[in-house]
């Protein structure tokens, strides 16, 4: 039966009776030229089809070009591998290592502060001053608050300039947060209220008498006080006026805002 294709053309996977009716030798391997020509036999296990066969040796032939590229290309960058590896692990252990030793300088830094504390509750303002002292120099992260509680011991002592110049240096410091800037502005003015000069005074006050200012009803008390201090009764009615209809002020502000209205009433304050 003719196919239009050579008698070896066979394909060894379909059997023998596929093999016969393409014209093939029922037993064995297909062969070129006859029985006495040169057998072509399959390299694969038995029973494996030829394409099967052939696939897999292009994906044996594949896999080794893969791994043969893989091994150059760690000859020529393996050492820059290793050294970006080596970087990254010392880089981390550097970042956990560094937040470790300054979660424990905190704890360090807390445990002195509390102890200077202490000796300001004992009444011992001397050492407490000097403790205090102390923590801000050493810097860290109580080293503000250190600088208030030495400012507020300078002034039990009396000693108001000391006191307003390291609230005026904080005030200044631009490594503190702000809201400290803001409270060391504040207690400055307040200190200053008895010597200091009123413009100076007011002209400090200025940032805090913004609308968003979370320190403005504290602020207007003090703008108030130096207006009294000053004579000028009608600055401070209308800046009192302001603290005791602000319903964002705290309600003891709000209080003391109204006695002091009525005070400049009786006073015959216009």
């Amino acid at each position: 039966m003719a196919t239009g294709k050579p008698l070896w053309y066979a394909p060894l996977w379909a059997g023998p009776a596929g093999r016969l009716a393409l014209g093939a030798s029922p037993a064995g391997p297909c062969c070129i030229g006859g029985e006495t020509g040169v057998a072509l036999q399959t390299a694969g296990p038995p029973g494996t089809p030829l394409r099967d066969f052939v696939a897999d040796i292009f994906k044996e032939v594949d896999e080794d070009l893969k791994r043969d590229q893989a091994l150059e290309i760690w000859r020529k960058y393996g050492r820059y591998i290793i050294a970006f590896a080596v970087a990254v692990v010392l880089g981390t252990a550097g970042v956990v290592g560094w937040n470790n030793y300054r979660e424990s300088q905190r704890n360090a830094d807390g445990n002195t502060f509390a102890q200077a504390f202490q000796l300001v509750g004992r009444g011992d303002k001397a050492a407490a001053g000097k403790a205090m002292a102390d923590i801000a120099a050493h810097g860290g992260a109580y080293r503000i608050l250190a600088l208030l509680q030495g400012a507020a011991l300078k002034l039990e002592a009396g000693d108001k300039a000391a006191a307003i110049a390291i609230y005026d240096q904080i005030a200044a410091d631009s490594s503190a947060d702000e809201a400290f800037r803001d409270l060391a502005t504040l207690l400055s003015a307040l200190a200053s209220v008895d010597t200091g000069d009123a413009a100076s005074i007011n002209k400090k006050l200025a940032p805090l008498l913004d609308a968003s200012s979370p320190f403005r009803p504290s602020a207007l008390e003090i703008q108030g006080l130096v207006a009294l201090k000053s004579g000028n009764s009608t600055l401070a009615r209308q800046t009192f006026q302001q603290l005791a209809d602000d319903i964002t002020a705290p309600p003891g502000l709000r209080q003391r805002a109204t006695q002091i209205l009525t005070w400049i009433g009786e006073q015959g304050g216009a």
